[in-house]
């Protein structure tokens, strides 16, 4: 590794995470014969010889740029503490089969985390999905306080109201038109004629971009398309986009679910669209993944996995928020 230099320190800060970056640069692993090397950049506390080493991203490259925010987010989840100045190791692991594996010498780095982790708000109503807390739709943090956003799909049918719960239970209320005094007029009207301080929705039926702010008493909403995704590849229907394309379903803010039939040893990747553009997801975007079962297609010009695991149906959970594919039998 030359790049960042030991004995580095770095304070994050939530307020411009997602711009800054930190740039790792290593040179190339010498095997002592021709090799397709796959580099693995992992963290670990420092002291702890990498027991538990993380893996934060894989590529055949020989730099790699990271984000403050997903840094922060990930060193967070193996329990480092906000707020204070710790002591990180990274180190890169160039590997080009399980029995082939060399490793650089650690660079130490002092980082200062922010805490991001602020429990989510729900809304309950007819115009989301129904007066039933088991259909509680959940509103999840920006990482900044007070802030919330999800994007949901709005009943405009007579007596669509909601309003907005910390949990999803009914003795969890945090009120509506009550507590929310700024919002879409055009969107949004006090339902007068219920007990409770419910929100009427009186927009046309679509799906939302919605963003709450529970102290300022503030909710901004705009029409957007539905949130969609996509695995497209010969691991599944083909690279092409020809129905039935293989969809997940959406579940939550930037989190969709479902069942994936794969081809072993076929490849894919992750698109926003029923298109080859604008957006779409590899392993340089989504780093968190289950070697055992895909992993850096080496050889294509394009960030495809991998399916390894033999030919069938599996379970699929892509985490748009946390930059993780979940695959299970």
């Amino acid at each position: 590794l030359s790049q960042p230099a030991s004995g580095t320190q770095v304070v994050f800060q939530r307020v411009n995470a997602a711009e800054e970056s930190i740039t790792f640069t290593w040179s190339e692993a010498d095997f002592g014969f021709p090799s397709a090397t796959v580099y693995n950049l992992q963290v670990d506390a420092a002291g702890n010889n990498f027991g538990n080493a993380m893996q934060l991203a894989s590529t055949s490259e020989f730099s790699v740029s990271i984000s403050h925010a997903t840094l922060n987010e990930k060193l967070m989840t193996v329990g480092l503490p906000a707020n204070e100045s710790v002591a990180i190791e990274f180190r890169v692991e160039a590997t080009v089969n399980p029995k082939y594996s060399l490793y650089s010498q650690p660079v130490n780095m002092t980082v200062t985390l922010y805490a991001a982790s602020f429990p989510p708000i729900y809304m309950i109503g007819a115009s989301v999905g129904g007066w039933d807390t088991s259909k509680a739709v959940e509103v999840v943090s920006t990482g900044e306080p007070f802030n919330y956003i999800t994007i949901w799909n709005f009943d405009a049918s007579n007596g669509a109201n909601f309003r907005f719960f910390s949990q999803p239970e009914w003795s969890a209320s945090l009120g509506g038109y009550d507590k929310f005094t700024s919002y879409p007029e055009d969107l949004l009207e006090p339902a007068t004629g219920d007990d409770d301080p419910n929100f009427n929705f009186i927009g046309e039926a679509g799906w939302y971009e919605i963003l709450v702010n529970t102290e300022a008493g503030t909710i901004e909403m705009k029409a957007v398309n539905e949130p969609g995704l996509y695995l497209t590849g010969d691991a599944t229907h083909g690279w092409n986009w020809d129905e039935p394309v293989t969809a997940l379903q959406y579940k939550s803010y930037k989190l969709w679910e479902g069942d994936v039939t794969f081809t072993q040893n076929g490849a894919f990747r992750l698109f926003a669209q029923k298109d080859w553009g604008p957006t779409s997801y590899g392993y340089d975007v989504v780093v968190n993944y289950d070697t055992d079962y895909i992993d850096v297609a080496e050889g294509h010009d394009d960030p495809n996995w991998f399916f390894l695991k033999p030919s069938g149906t599996y379970h699929v959970i892509v985490n748009l928020r946390t930059n993780t594919i979940e695959i299970s039998e």
